[in-house]
């Protein structure tokens, strides 16, 4: 078939003069590819025959490339005016769009520069009419080309070949059916060019191509083993340059180092987890722990507060119930006669009083006395009754404590009885037994003239200053127990330690000062020390044993009466 030759073209379809279509034509050694326009009624119809001719109204369609968008304007031209359904479609060689209905009262529409290629071409007709005009606007554009190859794909897997042994299977797509070349090409490992592998350059006729899923394609192999580098690059006839490389057997260190660092970064977030998750609970068990330790370790006692009613300074009742408060929160039952004014207008304050220590001989504890400037003078004025008193008045004085030494112009009030009591354990030889003193660092006892010795009434009663001797004051308190082990003090000492630093920082917050009372002949440290739960007491008679600062320390069982 030679191309200079003249041939002669035969129309099965309807078309309409001066419509530009495509011809080609192809033999066993030629292809031929080329545009051409239909004649003109003038050029191909003898002039006597004009008037015979029906002219026939095709509509024609004109596309517009836009420069900045990516869409492409497609101007209706040639439709009549009463004319309501225009129907067009877009075909790519073997592939043919669907036939869309051009959108009524409009001129134009737009598509997207994805689908241009130069073998798109666009038919369009009239709803009541056969005859369709084609039209192929893109032929032999460069900027067409480049995007027919930006749309061109290949891939290439590992697969048995045809001829048997392993090989890889190479797939080209591409919108029309062109001439292209497809090869192997190896990277450098630098990952950056990608260059030619000898041999492996394969063509792709137009002949070729298969229709499926919309889309022209073709399959080849190439006889060689996959590598790590080794890539596939495909370009069609008319670019200088071959499309971007596939590596599909690439090792990307990057995407393994990433899927490293997020493991890693999962197992520390889970580690953390797990370590944030342990902590809290520890946090609750080593709490309850302590809990129970301190409630162990004090044993549950009773605990009884009393300080002078008469007393003139407004913050002491409101300390002392914060004490009273303080010390139920760490274990110990409190008795206040602040908070008992219905039972103590029914019993009195002998009774009320008498039934404490009844519980406190039954239970265990203490009777707290507050050491104010009241206590001080209240007790002073009890001091006319000597401790050498003779055993035989000891009854008469506990049975009728308000009523048989009553210091003159004194009321009889739970104070005023609790002090005959300590006048009847003093006589009996068992003073501090179940009384003691507590003095408040914030409200020390303003006394004129400096130290002055303790009233003779509180002899052998232990004087603990809170908050700095809290250890001593809990020990006492909790009175000694019979421990089995040696693990079994520790666990003791350490539940009143924990105890200890509890209460002193309830009780700081009460704290106006560090002012603690001073006694003639005792150096200050044995009141008040500096150092927090020191334990130190202060001892008043020389033969008592100094109570135990520790809850170690083994002290005899005491008898009630």
């Amino acid at each position: 078939m030679d191309p200079s030759s003249e041939y002669k073209l035969l129309l099965t379809e309807k078309v309409a003069f001066e419509t530009p279509i495509v011809v080609s034509a192809e033999s066993k050694d030629t292809y031929i590819y080329q545009n051409i326009t239909i004649p003109a009624p003038k050029a191909v119809c003898p002039s006597e025959l004009w008037s015979l001719l029906i002219e026939t109204d095709v509509p024609r369609l004109q596309a517009v490339t836009e420069n900045t968008g990516n869409v492409v304007q497609l101007h209706l031209q040639n439709v009549p005016g009463k004319q309501d359904k225009v129907y067009w479609g877009m075909t790519w060689d073997d592939v043919h769009g669907q036939p869309l209905q051009w959108p009524k009262g409009k001129n134009e529409t737009a598509i997207s520069s994805d689908l241009v290629a130069p073998c798109l071409c666009f038919t369009v007709w009239l709803f009541d009419k056969d005859i369709r005009g084609s039209y192929c606007p893109f032929t032999n554009q460069p900027d067409a080309l480049r995007r027919m190859q930006h749309n061109m794909s290949v891939t290439m897997t590992e697969s048995q070949l045809r001829g048997g042994g392993t090989g890889l299977s190479w797939n080209v797509t591409s919108p029309c059916k062109v001439k292209a070349e497809v090869r192997l090409c190896k990277k450098d490992m630098a990952g950056g060019q990608c260059e030619e592998v000898t041999g492996s350059k394969q063509r792709l006729e137009p002949t070729g191509w298969t229709v499926a899923h919309s889309v022209h394609w073709q399959a080849g192999e190439f006889s060689l083993l996959p590598h790590p580098r080794l890539c596939v690059q495909v370009k069609s006839e008319g670019m200088a340059l071959f499309s971007e490389p596939q590596c599909p057997f690439e090792t990307h260190r990057v995407r393994w180092i990433l899927a490293l660092l997020v493991g890693f970064l999962l197992m520390f977030l889970a580690i953390l987890g797990v370590y944030l998750i342990r902590g809290i609970l520890k946090g609750y068990v080593w709490r309850w722990l302590k809990d129970e330790d301190v409630k162990g370790a004090v044993g549950g006692g009773h605990v009884v507060l009393l300080y002078p009613p008469d007393d003139d300074d407004k913050h002491l009742p409101e300390l002392l119930c914060h004490l009273g408060s303080s010390l139920q929160a760490l274990g110990f039952t409190v008795s206040l006669d602040l908070w008992s004014q219905a039972e103590l207008s029914v019993l009195g304050p002998v009774p009320w009083l008498h039934s404490r220590l009844d519980r406190l001989k039954r239970q265990g504890g203490k009777v707290v006395l507050v050491l104010t400037q009241t206590t001080w003078t209240r007790a002073e004025e009890w001091g006319a009754f000597t401790c050498e008193k003779n055993e035989e008045h000891i009854r008469g004085v506990e049975e009728d404590s308000a009523g048989s030494y009553p210091p003159p112009s004194r009321h009889v009030d739970v104070f005023g009885a609790s002090l005959s009591c300590i006048l009847a354990d003093h006589l009996q030889g068992r003073a501090g037994e179940r009384f003691m003193l507590v003095q408040f660092e914030s409200l020390p006892p303003a006394l004129p003239g400096g130290y002055r010795p303790l009233p003779r009434l509180f002899c052998g009663l232990h004087v603990y200053s809170l908050p700095s001797q809290s250890l001593g004051f809990l020990t006492e308190l909790a009175g000694s127990k019979q421990m089995a082990s040696a693990s079994a003090r520790r666990k003791r000492a350490g539940g009143l330690r924990m105890a200890s630093r509890a209460l002193a920082k309830r009780l700081s917050g009460f704290t106006l000062g560090t002012n603690v009372l001073h006694l003639a002949g005792v150096s200050p440290g044995c009141v008040g020390g500096e150092e927090e739960d020191s334990g130190d007491t202060l001892l008043l008679e020389p033969t008592l044993i100094t109570p135990p600062s520790s809850p170690d320390t083994i002290v005899s069982k005491m008898e009630w009466v």
